[in-house]
Formats: structure tokens, sequence, C-alpha cells
């Protein structure tokens, strides 16, 4: 038999608890809808001691599921977006499929902030009117903010007058923020050029679900042998892989042009892997069948749960985006090197100042610049086997850096130091 409280008792543990959760630093987390690479974090974030986590999402878009631009494809994710943290929809409008500067919106933002009084507010961007009016409604409630977006000046190409005007508009903008949790060296070096002082930046590595790819590498390579053989790759033949949307800004053509300018004996050892969909899907296929005729092995989009399965047949990434177009990041690269892939990226690669050095864990070239490309992949190409074992073992090792776990401590870090300025 169990024996519950009295009245007085049972109240007195209310009154206790009520007591310990007021004292916990209250975060609130603002982005624009739920993301599968972010999600973890917050989950995580929401297991560190004296927290009290909520997110605040704009749109339930990604739960819902839409209609990808760039894959071309519906897109609804098989990992679990919302589990192991507090959450609120600011707005379930299902008319919002795509995620612009003013969808979704901020209205009521301010009110949901009130009602949860946040002493820090984590924003993971600026530039939408979400964003923006989660920062004022935290400046209005006295509440400290931390960003940790996706900053870089290698990304976005702008005139000189643009680009003077962006940087005027963004030193106001970090003002107005307390604390930076940089997530690599790109953001680190574009908010000191804007005069962010170094002590008002933190660091929380851009990740993956670092724990849930390593679950799929477990599953995944012991079947390595037998997926190879599905493709009829050999032995001796190289497997470069491609993963993300087929559009302009990621280049997939730029393989085909670099491919051509191999010597026909290095390109009958390639096979080329393409785990992806978009408006480049034909052009790529007929362009490539050209060059390797059965040794391209499009796999269309791949969902978290799969993606595994290119990663595991393939002995090297490659991301070619166009410097200038938007490639901040290239998560692929983190997910790839987890595999053991070293990876071939080009200088519009923002992880390429992190996580490839050349010749270390794989190599770099000039964006748009085929030829300085197959460089690159003969390079791979004429190593020894031992030499390519130890550029899978140092990309594992690299990405081990920026891991979920590195990156809710290093959140956490810059949360604990703002509460304690409050």
């Amino acid at each position: 038999m169990v024996n519950l409280p009295s009245t007085d008792v049972a109240a007195s543990m209310k009154v206790g608890l009520s007591d310990a959760r007021n004292s916990l630093i209250r975060v609130a987390i603002c982005a624009t809808h739920p993301i599968q690479y972010q999600a973890p974090l917050w989950r995580l974030l929401a297991r560190q001691p004296g927290l009290h986590v909520r997110a605040f999402f704009g749109t339930d878009m990604s739960i819902r599921g839409y209609r990808d631009p760039g894959f071309g494809v519906s897109v609804k994710w098989d990992t679990p977006l919302l589990d192991g943290y507090e959450h609120e929809f600011i707005s379930t409008d299902p008319k919002v499929q795509q995620i612009s500067f003013t969808h979704p919106g901020f209205r009521g933002i301010y009110a949901r902030l009130r009602a949860f009084a946040p002493d820090v507010v984590v924003l993971t961007a600026y530039a939408s009117l979400f964003h923006l009016g989660s920062l004022r409604a935290a400046r209005r409630l006295g509440a400290k903010v931390v960003m940790r977006h996706e900053a870089s000046d290698i990304a976005q190409s702008r005139s000189r007058f643009k680009g003077a005007i962006r940087d005027i508009l963004l030193r106001v903008l970090y003002n107005r923020v307390d604390e930076f949790a940089a997530i690599g060296t790109e953001a680190r070096r574009h908010l000191i050029r804007l005069g962010t002082k170094k002590e008002r930046i933190g660091f929380s590595p851009y990740c993956v679900d670092s724990d849930f790819m390593e679950t799929q590498v477990e599953n995944w390579q012991p079947q390595r042998a037998n997926l190879r053989t599905e493709i009829e790759a050999r032995p001796d033949d190289i497997v470069f892989v491609f993963a993300g949307k087929l559009v302009a800004k990621k280049d997939p053509l730029l393989i085909v042009s670099a491919l051509k300018l191999l010597p026909e004996e290095l390109r009958q050892r390639i096979h080329l892997v393409v785990a992806g969909d978009g408006e480049l899907k034909s052009d790529l296929e007929s362009q490539g069948r050209a060059v390797l005729g059965p040794r391209l092995h499009t796999m269309g989009f791949l969902n978290q749960s799969e993606i595994g399965r290119a990663y595991t047949m393939g002995d090297v990434l490659i991301l070619p985006s166009r410097r200038g177009e938007g490639e901040t990041w290239g998560l692929v690269v983190n997910e790839a090197m987890q595999f053991g892939l070293p990876a071939i990226v080009s200088d519009g690669v923002g992880s390429r100042s992190d996580l490839v050095e050349e010749g270390e864990a794989g190599f770099s070239f000039q964006s748009g610049d085929a030829t300085e490309l197959s460089y690159a992949i003969k390079k791979y190409a004429a190593l020894l086997p031992a030499r390519r074992l130890s550029m899978s073992e140092d990309a594992r090792r690299r990405v081990k850096e920026f891991t979920i776990d590195e990156a809710a401590r290093g959140l956490s870090e810059s949360i604990l130091k703002l509460n304690s300025q409050r």
C-alpha cells in the first residue's frame, strides 16, 4: 500500500517544487520552425541542470510536412523533432509552406515570451521578421540575448554598396545582442570584423545529430561490402558521393565537368553516388551517364535514416558549392566525416576552415573551377591505401569536435555567463 502525503505535506511539496522551478534559469529558444539538426540540441539543452528550456516556433510547417523547393519533393523528416523539450507554436497556419523574410511573422511572440518570463533568449538567426520581432520582445522584457546563427562573409556575394549597408545594419543589430555562440571559424571572423569584442563570442560548434548519426554508422558500416557490390564497385574502384539538393548553388554539374578532364583509365575506376533531388537532376543524369555510364548512381532524396546508405558506399564526399551563393556551412560534410569520408570541398563551403585541412581530412579547390576539382580528385586517387585510411581516421577525429554534446556545452556556457550578468 502506498502512503500518500497529508494535505499539508502535499501543499509543502508543491511549494517546494515551485520554488525549485523558479530558481532555474528560464531559457526561451526562438526559431522559425523545428529543424532536424537543431532539435537534438534543444533536447540536450533541456537536460542541462539549472535550466528551464522552452522553444517558441513561428510555424509548425516542418511537422506537417512541406514541399521543399530545392529538393523538389515533399519532405517530412523521419527523426523526432519535438521530443524531449517544451515547445510552443506561435502559428499553425497551414498556408505557411516556406520560410521567408515575412513568413512566419512575429505576431504573438511578445505575449508568449512575457508569459514565460525568460531570463535568456536564444536566437538562431536574424534575417526574418520572426527573429527581429523576437529580439525586440526580448529587449522589452529585459531578457539577455544570445545568438547562435550561420554568420559568414563568404556565403553571399554583394556589391560594395550593398555590403556596406549590410555592415552598418548588422553593427546596429549586433549591439543589441549580449553574447554570440559562434558555430565555427568563419562566424567568428565575421563577428570580429564587425567590431564584436572577443569576450562576447563563445563557441557552440555547428553539428548534425551526431549521436543519431553514430547509430547509423554502426547500422550501415557492416553492410559496406554488400552495398558496394550492389553498384558493382570493384575493390580498387573509388566511389565519390554527392549529398544535397541538386540546385545551382551546390553546383553538382561541376563534378561531371571535372570527371571529363580525367584520364580515361582513371575515370573507368570511378563511381559517383548522388543522394539528392532537385531541378538539375535530369541534367546531372544525362551528362553524368555520358561520362560515367552505369557508374553514375542517383538515389534520389534520402531521409535521415537512409542517408547512411550513400555514405557507407563511398570513399570521399564532394561538395562543390559556389562561393557567395549561400553555403554557410555544409552539414553534409559533418555527416560524411562521421562515416569516415574525407571531403573535397570548394572555397565556398563554410565548414572548410574547420573540418577540411588540405591533405589531412580532404582537399579544397576554387569554386567553379573544374580543372582544380579534377586535380583534387587525382590527388586522392594517387594516394596509397594506408594514406587513404589515415585520411578517413582524421575525418572521424576532426568531426568529434563538432558534436551535439559540444554544441550544448558551449551554448550552456553562454547562457550561464549571461545570467550571471543579470
